[in-house]
């Protein structure tokens, strides 16, 4: 069953059955103070890749190029260009690329998924 922009914002913002985000206060982090949140955050993005794909999504790490299971009036969302990309990339192939270095920063990640909730109902 495919997931609507609507439907994936909604899961970023009050992920079920998980916890809700601190997105405010992780984004609000620094590099000094990031290391008490990371685990809480972690879970959080793996509560939404997991219901990606239990929503339509194919299992296979979802961003800018993998949006199966995202559709818009029944129709595949395809991206059209940098200014659609970047959102995605940011918030998920960014954060899986940088999990676990030493340089991860959880301000930017969290802000990152604050950015792509907000551009969501834009598709």
């Amino acid at each position: 069953m495919p997931f609507t922009p609507a439907q994936l914002a909604a899961q970023m913002q009050n992920p079920h059955p998980f916890p809700p985000p601190n997105l405010a206060t992780w984004s609000a982090s620094t590099l000094a103070n990031q290391a008490p949140m990371l685990a809480a955050y972690f879970a959080y993005w793996d509560g939404v890749q997991n219901w990606i794909t239990l929503n339509g999504g194919n299992g296979a790490p979802f961003g800018w190029d993998n949006l199966i299971g995202l559709e818009k009036n029944g129709q595949q969302v395809v991206l059209l260009g940098p200014q659609q990309t970047a959102p995605f990339n940011d918030a998920f192939n960014d954060v899986r690329t940088h999990r676990g270095s030493p340089g991860f920063r959880l301000f930017q990640a969290s802000q990152a998924a604050e950015r792509l909730i907000r551009f969501l109902p834009n598709l």
